[in-house]
């Protein structure tokens, strides 16, 4: 099936009185969307503003530099046909990805997002990804990439790994877990902490089930990917 392409003028922010032509792929559903839609989940927002519409994905300037840049800008670039714009906070050590295009984001509230306040809105992972294992392992691929982490039990258990899954949206939190066992990885319970001092977390330690999660679903970000796959 070929893509859909569709050309509107869009105002970028970068010269508001200057309208530009660009042609948007309209992507179909796939792992790539599937992927992006789980980055978005975790470290990305969907915002109207006096320029317009946008998506930006936020992550930190020095340790996920090379995943923003070389595989989050081409991967929306890719499928949307769009040249997105790269940013850094003054004071901050953060690192934008921005897509400036409200076509872009009138698909993806299509396809089940939702813009302004994700927890507020408690945002969930859109239920035509939960209907096809490849699409759920490369959304989880995403969270994982952007909420995850993961690391050696030192000092006490030296040799044996963790990966942890964080976020403050109860609702994703519950389809993370939901998504994990329907692929058959065990993990733990969403364990809870006291109001505003600690995000829920969710936890996969098991050898034999870290092992599955590398080789059924893996990292595209490389700190997670250089940090673990040397040990698997």
């Amino acid at each position: 099936m070929e893509q859909e392409v569709v050309r509107r003028s869009q105002k970028y922010p970068t010269n508001k009185n200057q309208k530009k032509t660009r042609e948007i792929i309209i992507p179909e559903k796939d792992e790539k969307l599937a992927e992006l839609i789980g980055i978005i989940l975790g470290d990305g927002s969907i915002q109207y503003h006096k320029y317009g519409s946008s998506v930006r994905i936020v992550g930190d300037s020095i340790k996920d530099k090379e995943y923003l840049l070389n595989y989050v800008k081409p991967l929306g670039d890719t499928l949307f046909g769009v040249d997105s714009k790269v940013s850094k906070h003054r004071k901050w050590n953060e690192l934008f990805i921005n897509i400036y295009s409200k076509q872009v984001v009138e698909f993806l509230l299509s396809v089940g997002l939702q813009q302004g306040d994700k927890i507020k809105n408690q945002v969930t992972i859109p239920r035509w990804i939960f209907e096809n294992d490849s699409y759920l392992k490369a959304c989880l691929r995403g969270l994982v990439d952007t909420d995850g982490s993961i690391y050696e039990l030192k000092p006490h258990w030296p040799g044996l790994w963790q990966i942890c899954f964080t976020n403050r949206n109860d609702s994703l939190m519950n389809d993370f877990r939901e998504g994990l066992l329907k692929l058959g990885i065990k993990c733990s319970k969403i364990y809870t902490y006291t109001p505003n001092k600690r995000s829920p977390e969710v936890y996969i330690t098991k050898k034999t089930e870290l092992s599955k999660f590398y080789k059924e679903i893996g990292f595209s970000n490389p700190k997670h990917r250089l940090k673990y796959s040397p040990v698997v």
